[in-house]
C-alpha cells in the first residue's frame, strides 16, 4: 500500500479533492423554487374531461435534485400533481408524479432535472368533488445531486485505482497472466449478463414492484428511526405496515436502500444493486470452483457457464426475482464449504476453515430466500445421509456440526422472529402453500430448448419462458461423453471420472424434478414431506439446482482434459482440448448474448424517477397479510388490500377521539368514552401481535383487542366513562431483543477468537 501511494499520489490526491469539493457542497441550504397554497390552486382548476386540472406558471430550473411537497387537505377525491415541461430536450426533467389519496398527510415527490430547464411548471390532475383542494404545494431544490455526485466519483476512483493496481501488480510480476485473464472473462460476462439495463429504463418482471417496494419501505422505515432491525414496513397498504421483513430477509437490501438514501432514484439503485448482485455471483462462483479444482481455467469456465445460464439471467429479468438472484449467489459457497468437508484432509491446519464457505453460504441464502433455503437445507441432509460412512467420522461430524451451531447463532435474530411470528397468527402463506405445483413444472420441450428467448408463458416451445438447462449444458455433456468414448483403452481412468459423473448425475436428476413429469402431487400427500415439497411453489426452482451442479461439473472439465494422457495433452490432442473448451464458451456466450439481446429489445420499458409513483399496495398474492382471526378463516386476504386507504381511526358512536398523531407506525390520540358501555376505536395500522400500548393511569384502561377491524386494522377496547391519552407503537416481542443479543455475542466471540489465533502468535490447534 505504501509503495501504491508513493507512486500514484499525485492521482490520489487529484481524486481526494475532487471528492471533498463535492461533499462540501452537499451541505448547501435547501432553497424553494416554487410554492403555491390550496386557494391558489383552487381558483385556477379547470375541468378537462372527466377530472380537473391545475396549471401553475412556468419557471426555470437549473440541473439538480428536487422535492416536491405536497401536503394534504381535507379532501375525499384523489390528486396527482407532478412537474413538467412541454420542451423538446428529451429527459432533461424527470418525474412521474404521485397519487395524494384522501387523508394522506403529506407527500413528498422527487424530481430529477439533468439539463437547464427554462420553461417548468407545476401540474396537478383531480379527482373527486369540486371545490376541494389540498393546502399547499412547494418545490425544493435540495443538495442530493452533490450526494450522488460524491458517491459516482468515489466508485470512479475506486475503479480507476483498482485497475492502476493490477498494472502495476502484472509490472512487478504479483500477478500471473491467468490472473489477469481471469479477472477480464468476469468482468466480460458481468457486462454481457448486465446489457440490458445500460439503458436509461429497466422492467420490473413479475415480481418486481415487491422487491422496489420492500427497498423503498425498508428505507422509509428505517429513516423513521423506529424499529431496527426492521420487522413491519411502515410505507406498505397505505401507512398501515406489512410484515414483509419479519418473514423475508432484509440484509442485502441495505445496499440499494443506501443508494436511496444517497439520492438516486428507485430505479436506478434497483440497476446498481443488481449489477452488485451479478459481480458477487461471479467472485463466488469462481472462488468456490477454484477451491473445489484447484485450476484457474477450470473454475473460470465453470463460473462463466454458471453466470450466463438461461434460468440464471431468467431471474433477474423475467421474474426480478430478486431473493433467487441472491440465493443462487451463495450456493456456489454451499457447494464448496461441504466439498472441503467431505474432501479436505483434516490433518491439515487449514481444515478448520473448511466450513467457512458453508457457513457463508447457507446464512447468505437464508438471509436472502427462505425456499431456497428449505431446497439448500433438504438438499445438504439427504447427501450427508448418503453419505453416511464419511459423515459419522470424527473430524467431519465435528465441522458438520459447528458450522450448523454458528449458522443458527449467527442468524437468531432473523429466524426466531420469523417462527415467533408464525406461532402467534395466521397468514394467508399457509393456502398458497397448499396449492397443487406439479402443474407448474417444465415440459420436456422447453428443457431441450437451445435458443433462450425472453418468452411469456410455460408453454414449451411457443413463446416459452427460457426455463431450460441450455445449449452449453448439452454441449459439455456431449463433449464428455464423445471423448470418454473415444478414449484409448490404457488400462487406467481418468481421476476426474468420478466427480464429472457424480457431478452430472446430479444436475440432470435436479433437471427432472424441476419437470412436471415428477409426480409432485403424490409427494405432497406424503405426512412430513408434502409440507416441504409444496413449500417451493414452483418445481422450477429446481433448475438453480441444476445450474449449480452443472457449472459445478463444467469447472473440472479443464483438469479432466488434461489427465486424459498423451493422447489428448500433445498434438493433435491440444487442439482437441482447446477446441472442446473454446467451443464450450463460445456456446454460453452466444447463448447469453441472444437471450440478453431479445430481453432488450422485448421487455416493456418502464421509467421510474418517483418512487411514490407505485403506490404501496404490491403484495402480489399477499402472502404475509393477516388471513383470519382467532384461527378462523376470512375472506381472501387479496381482496382486503383493494379496499384500503388512508383512512383517520374509526370510533364507535359514542367515543370521540381527538389530537390524532400518526408517524409511522406510531399512534397517539386523546380518546373520550362518553356511554356507559365498552367502545372501540380502529387504527390504520395492520393489527400484526407484537403492538402495545401506553395509557393514562387508572383503574380501567383501554386495550388490543384479539379481534382485528375492518381490512386487519388494530382495534383498541375503550372501557366506560375512560378520558385520556393512548400511545400505540409496535414494539415486537422479548424473544426478538434476546435472539439479537445471541447473534450479536455469537459475532463477536467468534470475531475475538479468530482474531486472537491469527495475532495471537500461537499454531492453529483447536477447532474453530
Amino acid at each position: 500500500m505504501r509503495d501504491f501511494w508513493s507512486r500514484h499520489r499525485i492521482l490520489l490526491c487529484v481524486e481526494l479533492l475532487g471528492i471533498l469539493v463535492c461533499w462540501a457542497f452537499c451541505f448547501r441550504p435547501e432553497e424553494p423554487v416554487f410554492s403555491v397554497d390550496g386557494e391558489a390552486i383552487s381558483r385556477k382548476m379547470e375541468a378537462d374531461g372527466s377530472c380537473d386540472y391545475y396549471r401553475s406558471e412556468e419557471f426555470a430550473l437549473s440541473p439538480g435534485v428536487y422535492r416536491l411537497e405536497v401536503r394534504g387537505g381535507d379532501h375525499e377525491g384523489i390528486w396527482y400533481p407532478t412537474v413538467s415541461t412541454e420542451e423538446s430536450s428529451f429527459q432533461a426533467l424527470r418525474c412521474n408524479g404521485a397519487s395524494v389519496f384522501a387523508h394522506q398527510r403529506e407527500t413528498k415527490i422527487e424530481v430529477y432535472v439533468v439539463d437547464p430547464v427554462d420553461k417548468a411548471f407545476v401540474a396537478c390532475n383531480y379527482i373527486g368533488e369540486t371545490g376541494q383542494a389540498i393546502e399547499a404545494v412547494t418545490l425544493i431544490r435540495t443538495g442530493i445531486g452533490w450526494r450522488m455526485l460524491t458517491f459516482i466519483l468515489l466508485l470512479a476512483a475506486t475503479g480507476v485505482n483498482l485497475l492502476v493496481w493490477m498494472r502495476q501488480a502484472l509490472t512487478e510480476g504479483r500477478m500471473r497472466r491467468e490472473q489477469e485473464i481471469v479477472v477480464w472473462v468476469l468482468g466480460f460476462c458481468v457486462l454481457l449478463a448486465y446489457l440490458p439495463y445500460t439503458t436509461d429504463y429497466f422492467s420490473t418482471g413479475a415480481d418486481g414492484a415487491f422487491h422496489l417496494l420492500r427497498i423503498e419501505g425498508l428505507k422509509e422505515t428505517l429513516l423513521g428511526g423506529r424499529q431496527f432491525p426492521v420487522r413491519i414496513q411502515e410505507y406498505w397498504l397505505y401507512g398501515h405496515g406489512y410484515a414483509v421483513s419479519s418473514f423475508y430477509g432484509d440484509l442485502f437490501l441495505l445496499f440499494p436502500v443506501m443508494l436511496r438514501v444517497i439520492g438516486f432514484n428507485l430505479m436506478d439503485a434497483y440497476k446498481l444493486f443488481m449489477l452488485a448482485v451479478l459481480v458477487g455471483t461471479a467472485l463466488t462462483s469462481y472462488y468456490s470452483f477454484y477451491k473445489c479444482t484447484g485450476d484457474r481455467y477450470g473454475a473460470l469456465l465453470g463460473s462463466v457457464l454458471y453466470q450466463l445460464a438461461p434460468y440464471h439471467i431468467y431471474n433477474f429479468y423475467n421474474r426480478s426475482a430478486v431473493g433467487e438472484y441472491l440465493g443462487m449467489m451463495f450456493l456456489p459457497l454451499v457447494l464448496c464449504g461441504f466439498c472441503q468437508i467431505y474432501m479436505g484432509d483434516s490433518r491439515q491446519a487449514g481444515y478448520l476453515r473448511a466450513k467457512l464457505p458453508l457457513i457463508a453460504g447457507i446464512s447468505g441464502i437464508l438471509q436472502s430466500h427462505i425456499l431456497t433455503c428449505e431446497m439448500t437445507v433438504a438438499g445438504l441432509l439427504v447427501a450427508a445421509a448418503v453419505l453416511w460412512r464419511k459423515t459419522f467420522q470424527k473430524e467431519i461430524l465435528k465441522e458438520l456440526f459447528k458450522a450448523a451451531l454458528l449458522c443458527i447463532l449467527i442468524n437468531a435474530w432473523f429466524w426466531v422472529p420469523l417462527l415467533k411470528m408464525l406461532s402467534v397468527d395466521k397468514y394467508a402463506l399457509g393456502d398458497i402453500v397448499s396449492q397443487d405445483i406439479r402443474h407448474m413444472g417444465t415440459r420436456l420441450a422447453g428443457i431441450l430448448q437451445m435458443y433462450p428467448y425472453m418468452g411469456g408463458g410455460q408453454t414449451g416451445m411457443y413463446n416459452g419462458e427460457p426455463i431450460q438447462a441450455g445449449a452449453a449444458f448439452w454441449a459439455v455433456l456431449l463433449c464428455c461423453l464423445a471423448l470418454r468414448l473415444c478414449r484409448p483403452r490404457r488400462g487406467r481412468d481418468n481421476p476426474y471420472d468420478r466427480v464429472m459423473g457424480v457431478g452430472a448425475a446430479l444436475s440432470l436428476a435436479a433437471l427432472f424434478l424441476s419437470t412436471r413429469y415428477f409426480p409432485w402431487d403424490m409427494a405432497a400427500d406424503i405426512p412430513g414431506i408434502g409440507i416441504l415439497a409444496t413449500a417451493i411453489q414452483f418445481p422450477t426452482r429446481l433448475l438453480a439446482v441444476s445450474t449449480l451442479f452443472f457449472a459445478f461439473t463444467a469447472s473440472f472439465f479443464v483438469p479432466w482434459l488434461r489427465a486424459e494422457g498423451k493422447a489428448w495433452t500433445s498434438p493433435p490432442g491440444d487442439a482437441v482440448r482447446a477446441g472442446c473448451v473454446i467451443a464450450v464458451s463460445m456456446i454460453a456466450v452466444w447463448s447469453a448474448a441472444f437471450h440478453v439481446n431479445d430481453i432488450s429489445y422485448n421487455m416493456r420499458p418502464i421509467r421510474l424517477y418517483t418512487a411514490q409513483n407505485m403506490g404501496s399496495a404490491s403484495v402480489v398474492n399477499g402472502e404475509y397479510l393477516l388471513a383470519g382471526e382467532q384461527g378462523e378463516a376470512s375472506p381472501a386476504p387479496i381482496s382486503e388490500v383493494a379496499g384500503m386507504g388512508f383512512h383517520d381511526p374509526a370510533a364507535d358512536p359514542g367515543l370521540v377521539w381527538t389530537e390524532y398523531v400518526k408517524e409511522g407506525l406510531e399512534v397517539r390520540l386523546f380518546v373520550e368514552n362518553r356511554t356507559e358501555e365498552e367502545l372501540y376505536v380502529e387504527l390504520p395500522l395492520t393489527g400484526y401481535r407484537g403492538y402495545d400500548m401506553e395509557t393514562a393511569p387508572g383503574t380501567a384502561l383501554p386495550y388490543i383487542t384479539e379481534e382485528r377491524g375492518a381490512h386487519g386494522d388494530l382495534r383498541i377496547a375503550v372501557p366506560a366513562g375512560y378520558s385520556g391519552r393512548i400511545h400505540v407503537s409496535y414494539k415486537g416481542f422479548a424473544v426478538f431483543r434476546a435472539a439479537e443479543a445471541v447473534s450479536l455475542l455469537t459475532l463477536l466471540l467468534w470475531a475475538g477468537l479468530a482474531l486472537r489465533r491469527r495475532f495471537g502468535g500461537r499454531k492453529e490447534t483447536v477447532h474453530g
